[in-house]
């Protein structure tokens, strides 16, 4: 069994006798994000219902069907619904991924299962083998060139490709995180040189 500092907030540990130890992450410490991901939702639908209010009372005004149909085709359908659809599934994503994404890191006797889902969909399973391995790295996934909101995830390097896991996280959840990884595969852990 390894040895175990109380986990950061977001995290749960669990026991099985199936695997050494099984870590669970669901999101939190994200309400910045998330109440700025809702204000641009609401943004973008109120931009649209503009639009879509412009366009109907040009279509009253002119009085010239083909312009304002042609209008319509040309200007509303590919330009705002093309951003309009970007913007709001990327918020949505933002706001479901708060709610309902799971992260499970399975430390089993001889792989690592990483699985990320979001509600009921599985959205990444990746299975490592523990004697693979190299070594366990810290990289910074935002936050480059002094911004002060920078975010960090995990690197996994093995002897045939590298694995990124849990992207976007605070400097002292990856540091536990990749030390309970490194211990358990019996690797270095190579933190970031820059908090």
């Amino acid at each position: 069994m390894l040895p175990i500092i109380p986990p950061p907030k977001g995290f749960k540990i669990f026991y099985s006798p199936n695997s050494e130890l099984l870590l669970v992450y669901r999101p939190n410490g994200m309400r910045y994000l998330l109440i700025f991901a809702i204000i641009c939702l609401l943004a973008w639908i109120l931009f649209c219902i503009f639009i879509a209010t412009l366009l109907i009372t040009s279509f009253i005004l002119i009085q010239d069907y083909l312009i304002s149909i042609l209008t319509f085709i040309f200007f509303f359908i590919p330009l705002v619904m093309h951003f309009f659809a970007a913007q709001v599934f990327n918020q949505a994503y933002i706001i479901l991924y708060f709610f309902l994404a799971k992260a499970s890191f399975d430390l089993r006797f001889d792989c690592l299962v990483f699985n990320e889902k979001l509600g009921n969909f599985k959205e990444k399973k990746q299975e490592i083998r523990r004697s693979k391995i190299q070594y366990i790295q810290q990289v910074k996934t935002s936050g480059f060139k002094g911004n002060r909101f920078s975010s960090w995830g995990l690197l996994i390097r093995t002897n045939h490709q590298d694995y990124h896991l849990l992207a976007y996280q605070s400097y002292d959840k990856i540091k536990w995180l990749g030390n309970i990884i490194a211990a358990w595969a019996k690797v270095n852990y190579l933190p970031s040189l820059k908090k």
